[in-house]
């Protein structure tokens, strides 16, 4: 392999063809590499802040693009100013196990308490989930949170996971969805396998579950998630629950599992208020260097109050305009906002819908409506398919991930997440993508 010095500088070479100029100057042009170690390849930055974006934003696509270059898997650290031990590596072994552990344990380290904006609408559920966090097992058990899609229920319960991971690293964690929980437990069946089934969910020090009004109606999952509850509340493990309403409003849910959610604390979260608004838009215009006048974020905070994916959402089609139009994001006055914005801060009926925005899609990428529902893996069918996933969640925010998952004929939401995850992490650092889902976006709102 070349020196490191020669080899950091194809990975920007490269780099720079597939980012914004802008975003290469701001990010990368005073980087360093320090040293490759155990499959790590450690590059300084100026600032712990820039560390921070760069590890959280750039890592996997620096990481592709060294392994495209020199067919090796390295992982990219990034190191700002925090202070290092001589003689050790930069990577320890800690920070391996944890990253591990993150995988193991589904967890997005993205979902945290620090990126989590606090409101009057979540203020108690956000100081509920702390002190969960703090002291699992004993201060609520089980913490049950609920709100409506959007509010940022499962950022909270991961931001309980990962922050347990950090400062109780010996403690056995894992978070799942019920529907996931229902489909494990199917399979267990299928195959004989139960007794594994219940030693593997009855051992975890802490158990998160999403979405936990879905076991309405499953009287057999039901069953097993009573004996579940039971038996980790008795050895004192942690259980946090999430739901779209309270467990008493959950239809068809046997009445002993609706008083064993009620035995610890329900906290909901309500939609934000104005003032919250206005921080979350300037949290997330920071986080994705979004430059806005201050009315401009404001007008957005005004008039889009349903929940927060609509107002993160609000900003991708913001970026996606400017990039289709050549234009500065702070060039932008409050008119042309609400030219962008139409449909989402006027009072007109939203007339989106899933099929207008699959067959949009088809049309686009040249595929049939049967190609789009198939269950193939080639590349040139499950691109465009996760547009129209990633397309349904921003235009319909008031649609489950469930149902977008269900219309799309996959097996669950998980595969909404991944398609939302792997077309937000492209359309940051391709400007191609954002013109032409602009593009999208017209076409299916006219």
């Amino acid at each position: 392999m070349d020196h490191i010095e020669n080899v950091w500088e194809n990975v920007l070479n490269t780099l720079r063809e597939n980012i914004s100029e802008q975003g290469y100057n701001t990010w990368f042009s005073d980087t360093k590499p320090i040293e490759m170690k155990d499959n790590y390849l450690y590059v300084k930055v100026p600032t712990q802040f820039i560390a921070d974006y760069l590890n959280k934003n750039y890592r996997e696509l620096v990481s592709e693009i060294f392994y495209n270059l020199y067919n090796s898997k390295y992982i990219i650290k990034f190191i700002g100013t925090q202070p290092l031990k001589e003689n050790m590596p930069y990577e320890n072994e800690i920070y391996k196990k944890k990253t591990e552990e993150q995988y193991k344990t589904k967890l997005n380290p993205n979902y945290n308490f620090n990126e989590f904006v606090i409101g009057a609408n979540n203020k108690f559920a956000h100081s509920a989930s702390l002190a969960v966090a703090e002291s699992p097992g004993n201060t609520y058990n089980p913490l049950f949170i609920y709100g409506e899609s959007g509010m940022g229920k499962t950022h909270l319960m991961q931001a309980i996971g990962n922050f347990i991971l950090e400062e109780h690293f010996n403690k056995e964690i894992f978070y799942i969805t019920t529907e996931e929980f229902t489909n494990e437990m199917i399979d267990s069946i299928r195959n004989n396998s139960m007794p594994a089934f219940r030693n593997k969910f009855r051992n975890f020090d802490i158990l998160m579950i999403d979405d936990i009004h879905f076991l309405s109606k499953k009287e057999g999952t039901q069953e097993e998630f009573f004996h579940t509850f039971n038996s980790l509340y008795e050895k004192k493990k942690q259980i946090v629950l999430t739901s779209d309403r309270p467990p008493k409003d959950i239809p068809d849910l046997e009445k002993r599992l609706t008083t064993r959610f009620e035995w610890g604390l329900l906290a909901d979260l309500k939609s934000p208020d104005f003032e919250t608004r206005v921080a979350i838009l300037r949290k997330k215009a920071e986080f994705e260097n979004i430059k806005l006048k201050s009315e401009v974020i404001e007008f957005i905070a005004e008039h889009i109050y349903s929940n927060v994916r609509a107002l993160e959402g609000s900003l991708i089609r913001i970026l996606a305009y400017c990039s289709y139009n050549n234009l500065d994001t702070d060039e932008l006055s409050v008119n042309m906002v609400s030219d962008i914005l139409i449909d989402m801060v006027s009072d007109r009926i939203n007339d989106v819908n899933l099929e207008t925005i699959m067959e949009k899609v088809c049309s686009v990428y040249h595929i049939t409506h049967s190609q789009i529902f198939d269950k193939t893996r080639k590349k040139n069918i499950v691109f465009p398919r996760q547009i129209g996933m990633y397309l349904s969640n921003l235009l319909i925010p008031q649609l489950s991930l469930k149902e977008i998952a269900n219309y799309y004929k996959r097996k669950d939401h998980t595969t909404v997440l991944h398609a939302k995850k792997t077309i937000e992490e492209q359309f940051k650092n391709d400007r191609k993508l954002r013109i032409q889902i602009e593009k999208l976006i017209n076409e299916i709102s006219r």
